[in-house]
């Protein structure tokens, strides 16, 4: 059973001109990446107290008329086990025709694959964290401070642009690949990963955008 934040945003700053319905799996996260808003409250100190997706329907149903998406985030939301994501997808499907996308790392991609496969979501965005095509063993620094994880080789930089590239190819006019402007990263990266999505884009005929969000301190990091 996946556990659910017990706060559902009805958010306008998700997705441009468009009211989104946001989610958040209480999924953890193989990452803690630099100054993560979620980490703390939602993977480092998972709440006691949760909602079901009985709870999440019934916030769909009494404000269906007031969003055009509905968005599962986290931490990582496809960290629940695959059993699990169907389950509570197609309950969501059975109830509601808006469109479902799923804010991820690209780290799950053969679940990504199972759940376009049976049409149970709708879209992908997918957060490109670093120039990953241009990554060596050299960036291990650069990788531990942007995404705070130690690596031993760059084989899960492969999976990631593996499911770049899937988004990319499959989309269906829903999905996005989104970077962070980390205040370390010169506009060089954000360049790279521009070029690459654009040649993603050409090779599939596909016009997928890419966002570069600003950083944003938290109000305690502030202080």
């Amino acid at each position: 059973m996946i556990k659910y934040y017990n706060k559902i945003i009805l958010s306008l700053s998700e997705i441009t001109d468009h009211p989104v319905l946001l989610i958040h799996g209480l999924t953890g996260c193989a990452f803690h990446c630099f100054h993560c808003f979620n980490y703390d409250e939602l993977i480092a100190n998972t709440p006691e107290s949760h909602q079901t997706i009985g709870d999440v329907l019934t916030t769909i149903r009494q404000q269906e008329q007031l969003f055009d998406y509905i968005v599962f985030s986290g931490g990582e939301f496809l960290r629940a086990s695959l059993d699990d994501l169907r389950h509570d997808l197609v309950a969501v499907r059975t109830i509601s025709n808006k469109p479902i996308i799923i804010y991820t790392t690209g780290i799950e991609l053969s679940k990504m694959k199972a759940l376009h496969q049976e049409g149970l979501v709708d879209g992908f965005h997918v957060d490109m964290k670093l120039p990953y095509h241009l990554l060596n063993e050299d960036d291990a620094d650069l990788i531990e401070l942007t995404m705070g994880i130690t690596i031993t080789n760059l084989s899960l930089f492969d999976k990631l642009l593996d499911a770049l590239e899937f988004t990319i190819a499959y989309d269906k006019g829903f999905s996005r690949i989104r970077s962070v402007r980390y205040p370390f990263l010169s506009e060089s990266a954000f360049s790279e990963n521009r070029t690459y999505i654009h040649q993603l884009n050409h090779r599939y005929g596909k016009n997928v955008p890419y966002d570069v969000n600003p950083f944003i301190y938290t109000e305690t990091e502030k202080l």
